[in-house]
């Protein structure tokens, strides 16, 4: 097993390295912008890192109602991919089997050629079962993410894997959550899922996480999730919330909202300006809202 996983993964990172997965180019010759835009799905997390030779990542997917109607696959992350001319998805990455994450992934696996699916692990819960046997079907790597691997996505962007952080499949899909930090130059970017405060303090008490410019913010702003303590080891200066409009859950919560004000970051939300645009040089971010509320 160790012997099947160890080549596994040795796939896994030549992939990325030798350059093996390409896509078109999407940017014109001479911009080395780094691009993710946080797309616009509800109550649930979707985002597409373009790297600037033409690599395309997938994180998470958003919701799927049980009767198909509410697919964001098929109604928003499809649509802006093809909109853009990509034509396949390099990695598609799904933080944890929440449906409000892995809801579009089918749609996404039957659309678009997929290089690589990442999973946390918990490959048997409901919905990413699924998932994951249409993957396997269409002959798509399936690859478990795993703390402090790196892939090298070319460019000189970096992709580590901080958590999850152990081997209990059975626990919380958001203790389990993976957090992927990317690295550009001197620019930073963390996603961290709907990890939650324990899944965080465990990530604190590694003592892997550096600073970073740009956050996504855990749970869609949860209470129990983006503590001062993490606040206070990552210093973010940007945080992105996706999160649904009037949601049922009273996504971000106040105190959240207040941690952030607090340390004096400047937040984007999904709810209220839209899909959300960040664009790193390799040295700062710049973000822009599709929507600019009225001051």
């Amino acid at each position: 097993m160790r012997r099947a996983r160890a080549t596994q993964l040795t796939v896994f990172i030549v992939l990325f390295n030798t350059g093996i997965l390409l896509v078109p180019r999407l940017f014109p010759r001479g911009n080395a912008d780094l691009r993710i835009v946080f797309l616009d799905v509800g109550q649930g997390d979707s985002c597409v890192i373009q790297t600037p030779s033409g690599k395309v990542i997938v994180v998470d997917t958003g919701n799927r109602s049980l009767n198909g109607q509410e697919d964001m696959g098929r109604r928003v992350v499809a649509p802006y991919l093809r909109s853009q001319g990509i034509q396949r998805i390099d990695l598609l990455l799904l933080t944890h089997p929440d449906t409000d994450h892995i809801g579009g992934a089918d749609t996404l696996l039957q659309r678009f050629p997929v290089g690589i699916l990442e999973t946390n692990g918990q490959d048997e819960q409901a919905g990413q079962k699924e998932v994951v046997q249409r993957a396997k079907s269409r002959e798509v790597l399936v690859h478990r993410a795993k703390a402090g691997e790196v892939m090298e996505l070319g460019d000189g962007i970096k992709a580590h894997v901080i958590a999850p952080i152990g081997e209990d499949l059975n626990e919380s899909t958001n203790t389990h959550s993976i957090v992927l930090r990317l690295t550009y130059g001197e620019s930073s970017l963390l996603l961290t899922g709907d990890a939650d405060n324990k899944e965080e303090e465990r990530i604190l008490q590694n003592g892997t996480l550096l600073p970073t410019q740009l956050l996504k913010v855990g749970h869609h702003g949860s209470r129990t999730s983006t503590t001062e303590r993490f606040l206070t080891r990552i210093m973010p200066r940007i945080a992105v919330i996706s999160v649904g409009k009037s949601n049922s859950f009273g996504h971000p919560a106040p105190a959240t909202l207040e941690r952030l004000q607090k340390q004096g970051v400047q937040v984007f939300r999904t709810d209220t300006q839209g899909a959300i645009t960040c664009t790193s040089d390799s040295k700062n971010w710049m973000c822009k809202p599709y929507t600019r509320l009225p001051q």
